[in-house]
């Protein structure tokens, strides 16, 4: 009989305890034949990703995998492929996780074994969420239970059961989730996985939090974390700690919330995973922030973009490894495409070989005619492929030549509108401070000023790209006095506020210069960029405000409003060429998606960081730091 899948194991086969793991090493030491030895090993190794030592896991998943093929067992072969794909999942190595459920479905399907199946859909189906593909992930969480009812296997129902509810929790369905979840835990309980029973417990006490249900929520939460310690599985525990310290800081119990995501920062320690040491980050952030004590929050904070920054780089990388992944495959199918052609191709020429046993001329005449028609065909090939290479040649150059052309016409264009948009805001502003001008034309005179002040600062953002398009973006650095000019900014932008019927403050210290290294014709753009947006997306009478100070060998300012704020959706893209934010409540400007880009490539440029605080309804602070200048007067 052959062994269970490894989702299929109680708490006698995964049992709790450095006693039971000691227990199955001790089972792979005294295993005698190579079929027992690797089930020995699978057990092993997969308590070492439950306790969450992933890098010994992986090692020994790779292992029993390549032993597994020189036994030419297909049945460990995959259930080593399943541990590989979940251990790749729990280190965010996606692509990896991905490239071992596909090898491992194609090795169940010839398996045939519904439970194998099962198993295998589900590893799929978690890995495609990850990926945001969320389609392709309830399509195979939807197959996985399929095969899991066909196969009469409860205990893969469960897990598959427990992935779709969180599936459409984060949808936030949350009456379909606790419904799921419920008959995942229902079947958990059943059959005494207790591990699996904490996790449908945490699962509940997370829809619990997300109601507003501290209590229940945190009862939920608290007998999870004893099975999980029991078991001493930490990654379970840390993540469950980190829980806890949200679920107690939205009620309020502040003290006993940092307790908490103190001590899950402490065990994120030995798990070598940036995934939850970022989001341990952000709560300890959101944590010190609701006690008051801004210095720790603002250096958590910082501590949480760096983690983010670098998951993101980490995302970059694993698109192209899924990239390489699909490559990888597609050219496995050719590859069997072709040995079957080969095949194929092998019994014509066994057949024919007889044929010409039985009539040798008539063998010739077929010889003949076969290989005039190969040759015919592999001519006809050579010339599609020529027809085809020059055809990409020449739709290459036509698109580098469109792309050169564009930039020209970009900085032809932008370039001649420069001067009379100059001339036009002089124009306007002669107009408005001319004796006897009526209130109604300096109303229309500041209109016209305000106008062309955003058009020069389109043309200037498609100047600018084209600039770095080309790279050609020039800097000049100096020492310049950020309290200065930050004020210089502010009075330049007031006519702007004024018209909208809004506050614009520039709070700096008396008698006290910042002074940094920097280009100040590009700095003063950058302050430009920052503060138009903020009176752009502030409503009628609200407030911007710049602050300026010093914080270690760096001088900041802030620009702060009280505008929409930017939600989860536009995080991911508030950086990126052509960004638009979903809400804009101040008025109908339009935007080119280009001035938050071309300011952080500005400061990247000059050494400096261009950072960013938001939550939707409470406006947005984007805060400038730049190296300040050695023995500068503070």
């Amino acid at each position: 009989m052959s062994p269970p899948p490894a989702s299929a194991a109680t708490d006698a086969d995964l049992a709790d305890g450095d006693e039971v793991f000691a227990a199955a090493r001790q089972t792979l030491q005294i295993a005698e034949t190579e079929p027992d030895k690797l089930r020995a090993l699978f057990t092993v190794v997969n308590l070492q990703r439950r306790r969450g030592d992933f890098t010994a896991g992986l090692a020994g998943a790779e292992a029993g995998l390549t032993r597994a093929r020189a036994l030419g067992d297909l049945r460990l072969q995959i259930d080593f492929l399943y541990l590989k794909g979940r251990i790749h999942w729990n280190l965010t190595q996606y692509p990896q996780s991905l490239e071992s459920h596909l090898e491992e479905l194609q090795l169940a399907e010839q398996l045939g074994d519904a439970s194998v199946l099962a198993r295998t859909h589900g590893g799929l189906g978690l890995t495609y969420y990850r990926y945001g593909r969320n389609q392709d992930a309830l399509h195979h969480f939807q197959r996985g239970l399929s095969y899991a009812e066909a196969a009469k296997d409860d205990r893969i129902r469960s897990s598959i059961l427990n992935s779709l509810g969180n599936y459409y929790m984060e949808l936030g369905d949350y009456d379909r989730a606790e419904t799921i979840h419920e008959e995942a835990l229902k079947l958990r309980e059943s059959f005494g996985n207790r591990r699996a029973v904490a996790d449908s417990l945490t699962n509940l006490g997370l829809i619990a939090d997300a109601r507003g249900d501290t209590a229940r929520a945190l009862d939920f939460l608290q007998r999870a974390l004893q099975t999980f310690e029991m078991l001493k599985y930490r990654r379970y525990i840390t993540n469950t700690h980190r829980r806890l310290a949200r679920v107690l800081r939205k009620g309020g119990r502040l003290d006993e919330a940092l307790t908490q995501a103190q001590t899950a920062l402490r065990l994120a320690a030995s798990l070598n995973s940036i995934e939850v040491v970022s989001d341990i980050y952000e709560e300890l952030a959101l944590t010190h922030e609701a006690r008051g004590e801004f210095a720790q929050a603002l250096d958590f904070e910082r501590k949480w973009e760096a983690t983010r920054e670098e998951m993101r780089n980490v995302q970059d990388r694993q698109h192209i490894d899924e990239l390489r992944t699909r490559y990888r495959a597609e050219q496995r199918e050719l590859e069997i495409a072709l040995l079957k052609r080969e095949q194929d191709l092998q019994q014509v020429e066994i057949r024919r070989r007889r044929f010409q046993n039985a009539t040798l001329a008539l063998g010739l005449v077929v010889g003949v005619l076969f290989l005039g028609t190969v040759s015919f065909v592999q001519m006809a090939r050579l010339r599609a492929e020529r027809r085809m290479h020059t055809a990409t040649e020449h739709a290459r150059e036509r698109a580098e030549s469109a792309q050169q052309l564009k930039s020209r016409l970009l900085q032809m264009a932008s370039h001649d509108l420069k001067v009379p948009l100059t001339s036009l805001n002089a124009t306007a502003a002669l107009i408005g401070t001319s004796p006897g001008a009526s209130s109604e034309v300096q109303r229309l005179a500041a209109g016209i000023q305000s106008d062309t002040s955003r058009m020069r600062s389109l043309v200037r953002d498609f100047l600018d790209a084209a600039a770095r398009e080309d790279g050609n973006l020039q800097l000049h650095s100096t020492d310049v006095d950020l309290d200065a000019l930050a004020r210089e900014a502010v009075d330049l932008l007031q006519p702007v506020a004024t018209q909208k019927t809004q506050r614009l403050v520039c709070l700096t210290r008396p008698n006290a210069s910042v002074i940094v290294q920097a280009d100040p014709d590009r700095l003063h753009q950058v302050f430009d960029n920052l503060i138009g947006n903020a009176l752009k997306f502030t409503p009628t009478g609200g407030q911007v405000s710049v602050t300026v100070g010093t914080v270690g060998a760096w001088g900041y300012a802030e620009v702060c409003d009280n505008g929409p704020g930017f939600g989860p959706a536009d995080f991911a893209r508030i950086f990126s060429s052509g960004f638009t934010p979903v809400t804009n409540v101040s008025g109908e400007e339009d935007s080119t998606g280009l001035g938050l880009f071309i300011t952080r490539e500005l400061l990247t440029l000059q050494g400096g960081r261009l950072e960013m605080q938001s939550k939707p309804g409470a406006g947005a602070v984007f805060r400038v730091l730049l190296p300040l200048v050695a023995n500068a007067r503070v």
